[in-house]
């Protein structure tokens, strides 16, 4: 593929049980809607199934490219790589649990012509309390310091333009816990068009997260004070051109 519009990076670990249907929604509602789209996975060192279900997608789809990390990273840091190793001039992240349901995806892309990040905002939560809580403060925190009202800072389904995270890019590190939440806070300290749009928001068809409470409530402290330091850096004005996002 020689020109991309639009990439979906989406890290994967551990996945297996709800792999197959993510993917098959993926190129439903996405893959086969965009002209000049693709797929980029990064498989975060799986130990199940999910390594060989990847690779057996890639190999009857060529819009799928699989990364493997050798070694566990976290979620974060392979976002970042996913995003690092495309050149599409937008971005949609996604998670691999099928919490999301991708009909809805054109209620984002028929926003991209006139905005830099959109936002798909999960109004009302399937997740176990906790997760919830931790929501509640995350947001609360980045809307102090991205000095903005932000309803759902680390939200996985979200279009980032290209041009708003290379300008972001410098004050990111790669091994941010928590890019997503750096990049909300970034646009709008930097002036960028922001907008959302409430989604549905699915129970876990399969299994459970792999961060239990403890290594939830440690990656919570981590991503905080990151985001904290990340918020103290100065970021100059963003502007971009609208372009076209007709599939």
């Amino acid at each position: 593929m020689t020109s991309v519009r639009l990439t979906v990076v989406m890290p994967v670990y551990n996945e297996a049980a709800a792999l197959s249907a993510v993917l098959g929604d993926i190129t439903t509602h996405v893959l086969d809607s965009v002209t000049d789209c693709e797929l980029l996975v990064v498989d975060d060192n799986s130990t199940d199934a999910s390594t060989s279900i990847l690779a057996d997608a890639q190999s009857r789809d060529p819009r799928i490219r699989v990364l493997s990390n050798s070694a566990n990273l976290g979620h974060g840091p392979s976002v970042r790589r996913g995003i690092d190793e495309s050149t599409s001039e937008w971005i949609l992240h996604l998670d691999s649990d099928g919490q999301f349901d991708l009909a809805e995806f054109p209620r984002l892309w028929e926003l991209a012509d006139d905005h830099d990040l959109v936002l798909g905002i999960r109004s009302e939560r399937h997740d176990p309390f906790h997760r919830i809580v931790l929501t509640q403060a995350t947001r609360a925190l980045a809307s102090v310091l991205s000095r903005h009202r932000v309803r759902d800072a680390n939200t996985p389904f979200r279009l980032v333009r290209r041009s708003l995270f290379d300008h972001l890019r410098p004050a990111i590190p790669a091994d941010t816990f928590a890019p997503a939440i750096a990049v909300v806070i970034g646009a709008y300290r930097s002036g960028a068009r922001v907008t959302d749009v409430e989604v549905t928001h699915l129970a876990r068809p399969h299994g459970r997260s792999t961060l239990r409470v403890g290594r939830l409530a440690r990656a919570a402290a981590t991503s905080a004070l990151q985001t904290i330091v990340i918020s103290s850096r100065r970021f100059s004005p963003f502007t971009a051109q609208s372009g076209s996002a007709d599939a």
